[in-house]
């Protein structure tokens, strides 16, 4: 046996007894948090000043205010009639020790109509790359591999561009009513926040064009994350409890030389420490409700997108508290936002608790460990027709021995 499951038990039941011993002071602890957090409502204004004072100093994430702080929303009665979309992928990743340098995007798709024409078609997409164009990107000077965090990057793009051509097939089959695409996960492409600029280039170039595309076609798209664990709104709480941020002298929050801290005293601000957003916010907001409206302060955001600054609420979903992103365009309109907030919530409400189209989209889009073993088969009885190499290396042959 492999694995020591009476040792591992015994450290299974120490870690439940422990987390249990610290539930209750963490929900009293973002309880005070929220409190605090809500009393500054009126005073947004001045937060953002200090928040554009604290963007550089700061060693954390941050979210600007859009609405008032102590905003809660309840979820809009919803259109009898409307339009959902979307798509969801899953790879294949290139493997060294494999027969051959290649990988697979597999793309799911999901158009459902509801209301008295109601329809639904769901569909899947697989693209196999391999060419050496597929495989490197290069400015001249570098040549990098598409592998791993890459191909994923390729992946957000094509789930994106997935996503323009239903929308085309919905201007194609117009019906009465309202339409939403909604993506899974984020908008922000964070995995390339440490990529060389030309790597960033080519992604999030490739990806604002997708959302240039459904901003063309009046095609709102939002992005939907179960069980967030961002702290970009914590961020922005911070530095309210910071005793260096002082608007009127323009100074904001100086972490690399916090007052506190020079003076001995913990930090004011590590009430706040191990909180996420949710934490915090779900001592709020009750079923179907939102909250206050943020833009990401995220560095890729401000730089890359432009337009398409992609902004956030949270939305109450039974037992979590889901993030919904957006991008400038629709934050801009009240109206928008609204019916964003509506047809996420009844998708959630159709789906028992998540976007059922994202759900379709996802059952359409995995790839099981059955379907690689075919596609491996499939590689090596197409390599050998072709007379060409179809041979392992010795590591990859002795893990499928081990499996025998």
């Amino acid at each position: 046996m492999s694995l020591d499951l009476s040792l591992l038990g015994r450290q299974v039941r120490q870690m439940s007894e422990t987390l249990a011993r610290q539930a209750d002071p963490d929900t009293a602890r973002a309880a005070d948090v929220m409190n605090h957090c809500v009393a500054q409502a009126g005073n947004e204004a001045h937060w953002r000043q200090a928040l554009e004072l604290s963007r550089e100093s700061t060693n954390w994430l941050l979210a600007y205010p859009i609405e008032p702080l102590d905003m809660v929303k309840a979820a809009p009665l919803r259109p009898d009639t409307y339009v959902v979309i979307a798509t969801d992928g899953s790879q294949i990743d290139v493997d060294r020790h494999g027969m051959l340098a290649c990988y697979l995007i597999n793309t799911g798709r999901v158009y459902l109509r509801y209301g008295e024409q109601a329809a639904a078609r769901l569909s899947s997409q697989p693209n196999l790359y391999y060419e050496e164009h597929d495989l490197y990107l290069s400015d001249g000077a570098r040549r990098v591999a598409i592998e791993g965090s890459y191909v994923h990057a390729r992946r957000d793009v094509e789930e994106l561009l997935a996503v323009v051509a239903l929308a085309d097939e919905w201007l194609n089959d117009r019906q009465d009513g309202p339409v939403l695409a909604l993506q899974d996960g984020t908008l922000i492409r964070w995995t390339l926040a440490s990529a060389e600029k030309f790597l960033q280039k080519h992604f999030v170039g490739r990806y604002l064009e997708g959302l240039d595309s459904l901003r063309e076609r009046s095609i709102p798209v939002v992005s939907y994350t179960s069980r967030p664990r961002v702290t970009e709104m914590m961020g922005m709480i911070r530095l309210l409890y910071c005793p260096d941020v002082d608007v009127a002298a323009g100074r904001g929050a100086r972490c690399a030389e916090c007052s506190d801290i020079q003076a001995g005293r913990p930090p004011s601000c590590q009430i706040c420490h191990g909180l996420v957003d949710a934490d915090v916010l779900g001592q709020r907001l009750q079923e179907g409700e939102r909250g206050p409206l943020f833009a990401s302060m995220n560095r890729m955001n401000l730089d890359m997108y432009g337009t398409h600054r992609i902004h956030f609420f949270y939305l109450r979903v039974g037992r979590e508290l889901a993030r919904v992103e957006l991008p400038l365009w629709l934050a801009e309109d009240p109206q928008q936002v609204d019916l964003i907030h509506q047809l996420v919530y009844d998708q959630c409400v159709k789906g028992h608790g998540y976007p059922v189209a994202l759900a379709r989209a996802h059952e359409q889009a995995v790839v099981r460990s059955g379907d690689r073993r075919t596609f491996q088969r499939m590689v090596q009885g197409s390599l050998l027709r072709a007379d060409l190499p179809a041979v392992s290396s010795s590591k990859q042959e002795q893990k499928e021995y081990s499996r025998t």
